[in-house]
């Protein structure tokens, strides 16, 4: 079914967690070159997924790396995933939407969203709801299969219910609309993989 990519449930929803981990892994990698964490970052992967990303961040940051997702079997992977890091207090993950989230002003210094942002309600309110969680100085990263420029895209976009692609310039604008003062732009060469960087 092709809501499982916007909202995985079920024991097709588990498979679909399983594929993303999997098919995922050279966007998170490129994504991860172009991030500038520092060591005591405090960090929100927003649309967590399986929460491989959530493990990846635990290694980088001596702070604390929380999760948040829509699907609820998402949020019981992640937790299953980095249930050593909850039981040390150091992550916690929720089920919420990205457009109201439940977290006080400035509390993050890095907000990340991998392949996830297709499925966001009103891009740049939802952007403004970031950009409340966020401290000053801190970073937005998008990371993306697509540049909006693949052949592929309007195939996924007619078959994936929800589903929008966006393009770097349109990100760009967006972040600065939200009240990000700089954004950063980077492309995979010769691949379509595409992460953006909001800072505040």
């Amino acid at each position: 079914m092709t809501d499982q990519y916007m909202k995985p449930h079920g024991e097709e929803g588990l498979q679909t967690i399983k594929n993303m981990n999997e098919n995922h892994k050279n966007i998170s990698e490129f994504a991860f070159k172009c991030a500038i964490i520092g060591d005591n970052d405090k960090i929100l992967d927003a649309g967590c997924g399986g929460g491989v990303n959530i493990e990846k961040f635990l290694k980088i940051t001596k702070n604390n790396v929380d999760g948040l997702d829509y699907s609820e079997i998402a949020v019981t992977e992640s937790i299953k995933r980095n249930q050593k890091a909850i039981d040390d207090g150091r992550c916690r993950i929720i089920q919420a939407d990205v457009s109201n989230m439940p977290f006080k002003d400035e509390c993050y210094d890095f907000i990340s969203a991998f392949e996830t942002i297709y499925f966001w309600p009103n891009l740049e309110e939802t952007f403004k709801e970031v950009s409340r969680i966020i401290k000053p100085n801190g970073q937005f990263m998008i990371a993306q299969e697509t540049d909006g420029n693949n052949p592929n895209d309007e195939t996924w976009v007619n078959t994936v219910e929800g589903m929008r692609i966006y393009t770097a310039p349109e990100l760009e604008k967006y972040l600065l609309n939200a009240g990000f003062r700089s954004v950063e732009v980077f492309k995979k060469e010769d691949e379509y993989i595409l992460v953006v960087i909001g800072k505040k």
